[in-house]
């Protein structure tokens, strides 16, 4: 799926009022020495973007609805910082991307995530499970168990105490959790795939994804130690 780029159908865009007046035309500042143009309804959007991992629509309305209002002049605000703003309309997903470097460095406001390769035969189990639940219409979920059971068989042979691989499983689900890629359900240990994961990993990067799942079932390819990915993340950034 593309992700949108496009002004939201329907919705007026408003632009940056003149004198640091809000956009909500009240011409009054939001706290003493407010120099911003945005009403209040869209700098909370944009602080949501910025803290990650990613604005879901179908939870927050108000903030979407004020994001994709407000769309070319939060792009323009992003882009002051080096940022990029991916929008998928049908699932109501936004997010921030670093902006590709040119031959001029200039510094990172997001962490790169790298992630090992029991992280990265998850998000593909799920990435599975997301395309899987999506040809049925339904929501993919999965639980612990089922998660255990497909990473079971890619357990390192250097690793003999089963106690290790549970941990690294653990923490590989620690971490889609904290990104937002599995999102708790009323189910202890069951969780509902985030409709994000197909946007971070459209098919032309499910490849390279799948090469290194298979690398790992065989302990006579050489595999890299991990994977480098541009996964929203929920943590601080870099000093």
């Amino acid at each position: 799926m593309t992700a949108s780029t496009a002004a939201y159908d329907g919705a007026t865009h408003h632009e940056p009022a003149p004198d640091g007046a809000s956009q909500d035309g009240a011409g009054s500042d939001l706290y003493p020495g407010d120099a911003g143009t945005f009403d209040r309804a869209t700098r909370v959007a944009l602080v949501k973007l910025l803290r990650g991992p990613y604005l879901d629509g179908a939870a927050d309305l108000e903030s979407w609805s004020a994001l994709r209002r407000a769309d070319p002049e939060v792009r323009r605000w992003l882009a002051e910082v080096f940022l990029t703003l991916v929008v998928d309309d049908s699932e109501r997903i936004a997010f921030t991307q670093q902006a590709q470097e040119s031959t001029d460095p200039y510094p990172k406001l997001l962490r790169h995530i790298s992630l090992s390769l029991v992280d990265s035969a998850l998000l593909l189990y799920l990435r599975q499970e997301l395309a899987g639940a999506a040809g049925r219409g339904q929501r993919a979920v999965v639980g612990l168990d089922e998660i255990t059971a497909q990473l079971l068989p890619y357990r390192s042979e250097r690793t003999t105490d089963h106690s290790v691989h549970a941990k690294r499983i653990d923490a590989a689900v620690k971490r889609m959790r904290d990104n937002g890629i599995l999102r708790a359900t009323p189910t202890e240990d069951r969780w509902e795939v985030s409709p994000v994961l197909k946007i971070l990993f459209p098919p032309d990067r499910i490849a390279g994804l799948l090469a290194a799942y298979e690398a790992l079932a065989d302990p006579s390819r050489s595999v890299p130690a991990d994977l480098s990915t541009d996964l929203p993340d929920a943590g601080d950034p870099d000093e």
